[in-house]
């Protein structure tokens, strides 16, 4: 958005209208889980929440990161692209 890319705007418009894409509401599961697993296992609030997310999808769900740290949570289904 700061360089006002309308390409790279456009690409990320088209990801998130994918009618495959799973939606989680932060709801109060999801946040309280979230502060447990950020509490235990040091992961960063956005990092936690997104965890959180994931893990309420069930475990066939495959959260996709770049960041080992994700690791660290117990039953999150983990792939690190390097």
């Amino acid at each position: 958005m700061k360089r006002n890319d309308a390409a790279a705007l456009a690409s990320f418009d088209a990801f998130f209208a994918r009618p495959d894409l799973v939606w989680v509401e932060l709801n109060r599961d999801v946040v309280e889980l979230a502060a447990v697993i950020r509490a235990r296992h040091g992961l960063r609030t956005p990092d936690a929440l997104q965890a959180a997310s994931c893990l309420q999808l069930g475990p066939d769900h495959l959260l996709l990161t770049g960041d080992a740290a994700f690791r660290r949570v117990p039953g999150l289904n983990v792939a690190v692209l390097a």
